[in-house]
């Protein structure tokens, strides 16, 4: 059985048609799920202060082949213990002056379903 899978909408709105709060379902709640564990500072959520990645402690490191690695490994494990419906299959960061983005291809534990996701990290 595949599970549905379905919750708020990010970012937060409302939905003008129901004029209730927008929902989001399918591949797009997983993307928007990725996106938010890995945006979310340890920390920050004051009543799950463990829920999020550390990447952002490492915006002042040099922006190098080590960093990217870092990168790559705590993605890999905050995802896999904020999204347990998902596999990262790869991950690739891009790195540039003074910024570094991610590329993650993940495959969903409940269903045949592969994506691909790009987010800024620095």
């Amino acid at each position: 059985m595949i599970e549905k899978i379905q919750g708020v909408a990010f970012p937060f709105r409302i939905d003008p048609a129901t004029g209730g709060v927008a929902m989001a379902s399918g591949v797009d709640k997983i993307s928007q799920n990725v996106r938010i564990i890995l945006s979310t500072r340890l920390g920050e959520r004051p009543l799950l202060r463990n829920f999020g990645s550390s990447l952002h402690s490492l915006v002042h490191e040099p922006n190098d082949a080590a960093l990217a690695d870092i990168l790559k490994n705590q993605a890999q494990q905050a995802l896999l213990q904020w999204e347990p419906r998902i596999v990262t299959i790869q991950a690739q960061v891009d790195q540039s002056e003074g910024e570094a983005q991610m590329r993650i291809s993940y495959a969903q534990t409940t269903a045949p379903i592969v994506g691909e996701l790009t987010v800024p990290i620095l």
